[in-house]
């Protein structure tokens, strides 16, 4: 019996080894797939769904059948962290504290900590800007926070975090999120220990970072996580006063609605988010207006009024365009207004203007390749409800090469809704191959 065993003796259930160091769970694991850590747990050790609810606590077998189908999630920490004890996952495995049947730690860092915060070394170092002196100065901080935990070092995670934001749009969500998660995980640890003064800018890091891997499990369609992440994102900034990250996280929540379909929700929270009190910088005021757009597209308003808050947006962004942008809304550029334009376009009933408007952006070369695949996406289901089915279906399968290589379910949800408008051209040869392409990702 190994050690990790032998400290669980009382629990009722606690998956082997050779199952949690296997790299299908440890993937799982990094971006907290509860669907397949269930499905995993389930098929590899035999397990029954009654089992596995009692080893969890306060969960019906019904309810790991629904997570498994992936009809439920996981959501909330207290839940994720039963999970965690209940299967014997280490904390570090899965995003969280050293769990308390993991024994004492002699170290304040976790391991994980230090590969995800520390990764690829030299290499890492010249992409941030850090020299070994700045990396020994991280890691005495990650020992002692409070005697060495300060601005140098929070500036140190902020840097680090800039570079899993680009590297995001190349690589994709499921490679980015270890090192967003571990980050968190390391400002959630050391936020404990530190002076106020420095708690407030970690957090505020923090909610950047929390937002950030919000996105990213919105990219790979697990919603219930990303409201988690956006939730904290809130929290953080709250603690940390900072009104505009809160007044950031409405739009973000209002894009996230997008995602459901609801438009309402869309709409008030874009509101919402244009108040004075958050002190937003223009680029996000300009975002938020356009995001209004698209909630009045969505509610049925007069094309004339969602043409108004589109031209009010791309106003306020020409006169933020002197300006470096930095911070909050940085990305948000006339390429970028103008894609969501077309989205708004699509949902007032003028597809044709949208596919040409994508078009255009796509073809001046600016996007990365994961939003390439996406925004193809979006064109065409435009071209599709235009009525030109054999240029959707080639374009759209195009995308969906793109999402099988990025693992993006946002660009392949998109894409099951381009085949359903397709549907009744399906006899056509292109649009076989589209579809083929799409049922073999």
């Amino acid at each position: 019996m190994d050690e990790r065993e032998t400290r669980r003796s009382g629990y009722p259930l606690t998956i082997p080894d050779a199952l949690l160091r296997s790299e299908a769970m440890q993937q799982a694991c990094s971006v907290r797939d509860f669907r397949e850590i269930f499905r995993l747990v389930n098929r590899r050790t035999g397990s029954s769904h009654a089992a596995m609810a009692a080893a969890i606590g306060k969960m019906t077998s019904s309810r790991v059948s629904d997570i498994i189908r992936g009809v439920r999630g996981v959501r909330g920490r207290e839940v994720i962290e039963r999970v965690a004890d209940g299967f014997g996952i280490p904390g570090e495995m899965i995003g969280l504290p050293r769990r308390p049947w993991e024994g004492s730690e002699q170290e304040v860092v976790s391991p994980v900590d230090r590969r995800t915060l520390f990764k690829e070394g030299s290499a890492t170092g010249a992409m941030t800007g850090a020299d070994h002196e700045e990396i020994q100065h991280v890691a005495a901080a990650l020992e002692d926070a409070y005697r060495y935990l300060d601005g140098p070092v929070v500036d140190y995670f902020r840097k680090r975090l800039e570079v899993a934001k680009h590297d995001d749009g190349a690589m994709g969500a499921r490679r980015t999120l270890p090192l967003v998660l571990g980050l968190l995980s390391a400002v959630e640890q050391r936020a404990r220990d530190v002076k106020p003064a420095v708690r407030r800018e970690l957090l505020s890091v923090g909610a950047d970072g929390a937002e950030f891997a919000g996105w990213l499990y919105r990219d790979i369609q697990q919603p219930a996580i990303a409201v988690f992440w956006y939730d904290r994102a809130v929290e953080w900034a709250q603690e940390a006063n900072d009104p505009a990250m809160q007044g950031y996280m409405l739009l973000k929540k209002s894009q996230m609605a997008y995602d459901d379909g609801d438009a309402g929700r869309i709409l008030t929270l874009a509101q919402a988010g244009q108040h004075e009190r958050w002190r937003l910088p223009p680029r996000v005021q300009a975002e938020l207006l356009q995001q209004e757009a698209l909630g009045c597209a969505m509610t049925g308003e007069p094309f004339s009024l969602v043409e108004q808050r589109l031209s009010a947006a791309r106003e306020l962004l020409a006169h933020a365009a002197g300006s470096e942008p930095s911070g909050l809304g940085a990305y948000f550029n006339e390429h970028t207004l103008l894609l969501r334009n077309a989205v708004s376009y699509t949902e007032a009933g003028k597809p044709g203007l949208a596919a040409d408007l994508f078009g255009k952006i796509i073809a001046a070369g600016t996007l990365s390749r994961r939003d390439i695949g996406f925004f193809n996406a979006r064109r065409s289901a435009a071209l599709a409800l235009s009525g030109e089915p054999d240029e959707a279906a080639r374009i759209g399968t195009a995308s969906a090469g793109v999402a099988r290589a990025m693992k993006s379910e946002r660009t392949l949800r998109v894409l099951d809704e381009v085949s359903q408008t397709l549907s009744r051209w399906r006899s056509r040869p292109v649009v076989r191959e589209f579809r083929e392409a799409l049922r073999a990702v």
